[in-house]
């Protein structure tokens, strides 16, 4: 915690040292004026996206804003990035909806306390990068999930109905079937309004695309509801003032049961702020695996404070850095900008909000989820490899029918499975040709010479020693494993099992190549001494390195055959 108060110490320093060395430049008020219009492009985004996903959790619309204002400001600050904008996500939507929906929203704040925790602790131990190694088609698949997911839940609110209850549990399915079955009972007033919004978020991106016409939308369908007198849900009054730091009540008998939500959203939170800050510090040329760490620490420590402020956990947010960005934003004066602007909506302009009909926002949220499921990706599945497309496959369908974080999991122990078979397969023993001061390696001689070719580990170095095995004796056999790559403690286990073999038939065993690390590994266990440092040579100086083993190889074998 005291590495995390120096950071925003800096931060704050560096902020006030940035603003003053602006302020000596000759563009000063213009690059202050895209700072504000950056900082106001993305508000503007985040308010109907903020307010609609806050809904779809069974929380207050507000709450969504509360995380862009006090999040958005406290990982802006310890952000390596200064113009990184975070805020409420899509893919906190499932998760924390079912929690709300069971425990409660005290208990969906706590889920997001500790979704927070465990983001700061993989910062800190430094496991950010691996969020980086899932396969492109795990990660497409679980987008088009999630996007499913969202879209689905959300046809209710968009539709006005109730729907029946389905217990199949096929997950989404079943929610897609309650809402088809209650269709007749549509609200003509809900289906207008939601229109309105999805009409204006699908054709105004076509005549300019940095138009937020998400909001332009609702603020469209709010004003079409009003002037005709619309019975309908509204966002309703919202607080007269900033919410203060305050307890969170929920059950403690339900703790456990929350950590599963929370871990699951971590990882995946984890992985949406690595892709990210991946994606927004490239562009700045300022992007390593450290800086990797300080975004999940910066966005772990935000999530830690806005529970208590009744708000949901965010995550660094994509879209809203490129269009703040593209607005002109430079610093993390952008980051201020953006929850000032907030603070207006909630404040001066919270009789306006209250207004806002509450399927316009579902409205909102069924775009959102539509544009995440991306259904291009499904019309390339033909042009992927087969492992590729069924591993895509296997991931959406899971994460539909199951829950988000068993598709990803086990879509990702498949991957795994089929890359160390695919890097088993890429191993194999290469008969060489060795020419010796005294004897060459033919059959006459006796003398086999073979070049391991592949990384040596646990699928492979079996299938080695058994292909060995099932040679005819051989009098001297000679492994060269300059090529082998990546070795892991089995080699040794190979090692050993050809020197048993070897000493059982009557020949010999020589090794030529060894790696330094490995070597040392060998010598640890003891290998060395078993075999006899005499038939191994490291991977040094190839040329000098080989004709002494060979030199002192044909010594050996003269001095075998007297």
């Amino acid at each position: 915690m005291m590495q995390e108060n120096s950071i925003f110490t800096s931060q704050i320093q560096r902020l006030f040292l940035n603003f003053s060395q602006l302020r000596n430049q000759e563009n000063f008020w213009e690059r202050l004026r895209g700072d504000f219009f950056g900082g106001t492009v993305a508000a503007l985004i985040a308010v109907p996206y903020g307010m609609a996903l806050s809904v779809a959790m069974g929380m207050r619309p507000e709450a969504g804003l509360y995380t862009s204002i006090i999040g958005g400001i406290v990982a802006g600050f310890l952000s390596s990035s200064p113009v990184l904008i975070s805020g409420l996500s899509a893919t906190a939507a499932p998760i924390l909806g079912a929690v709300t929906k069971t425990h409660g929203i005290g208990a969906a704040l706590i889920t997001g306390l500790l979704c927070g925790l465990a983001m700061t602790l993989i910062g800190a131990l430094k496991l950010g990068r691996f969020a980086n190694y899932l396969p492109q088609s795990i990660v497409t698949a679980f987008m088009s999930g999630l996007g499913l997911t969202i879209f689905v839940s959300q046809l209710k609110a968009f539709f006005g109905v109730q729907p029946q209850a389905i217990k199949y549990n096929f997950g989404v399915v079943d929610d897609l079937i309650g809402v088809l079955l209650v269709l007749p009972s549509v609200r003509a007033e809900s289906l207008l309004i939601g229109g309105v919004v999805i009409l204006a978020m699908i054709l105004l991106p076509k005549w300019n695309e940095n138009i937020p016409a998400s909001i332009i939308g609702v603020f469209v369908a709010t004003v079409v509801a009003k002037l005709a007198g619309f019975d309908i849900a509204r966002v309703g009054e919202l607080p007269s003032g900033f919410p203060l730091p305050h307890l969170i009540h929920f059950d403690l008998n339900v703790l456990p049961s929350l950590l599963h939500p929370a871990v699951t959203l971590a990882g995946l939170f984890t992985i949406n702020q690595a892709l990210t800050a991946l994606a927004v510090n490239r562009s700045n040329n300022i992007f390593n695996r450290e800086k990797c760490d300080r975004e999940l620490i910066a966005q772990g420590t935000a999530n830690l404070l806005t529970p208590f402020f009744g708000a949901p956990p965010g995550v660094a947010m994509l879209a809203r850095t490129i269009a703040s960005t593209r607005a002109g934003a430079m610093s993390r004066l952008s980051v201020i900008s953006h929850s000032f602007v907030l603070i207006l909506f909630i404040l001066p302009l919270r009789g306006m909000i209250a207004q806002i009909p509450l399927s316009a926002l579902a409205a909102v949220t069924v775009m959102v989820g539509w544009q995440l499921t991306n259904w291009s990706r499904f019309v390339a599945l033909r042009r992927m490899p087969r492992v590729d497309a069924a591993l895509f496959l296997l991931t959406f369908s899971i994460v539909v029918m199951a829950d988000l974080i068993t598709g990803v999991g086990l879509g990702f122990l498949i991957a795994m499975i089929l890359f160390v078979e695919r890097a088993a397969e890429s191993t194999r023993l290469e008969p060489v040709a060795v020419t010796l001061p005294y004897y060459t390696t033919t059959t006459e001689s006796g003398v086999h010479a073979f070049r391991l070719v592949g990384p040596l580990f646990f699928a492979t170095s079996e299938r080695i020693l058994l292909q060995l095995r099932a040679m005819p004796p051989i009098e001297v056999l000679v492994l060269d494993v300059t090529a082998t790559g990546t070795s892991d403690t089995s080699a040794i286990e190979l090692f050993r099992g050809a020197f048993e073999m070897q000493r059982s038939r009557g020949g010999d065993l020589f090794l030529t190549g060894i790696d330094p690390h490995l070597y040392q590994m060998l010598e640890d266990i003891g290998l060395i001494a078993e075999i006899g440092v005499e038939r191994f040579t490291l991977k040094t100086d190839a040329t000098k390195e080989s004709e002494r083993f060979y030199a002192l190889f044909g010594s050996l074998l003269r001095s075998q055959n007297g």
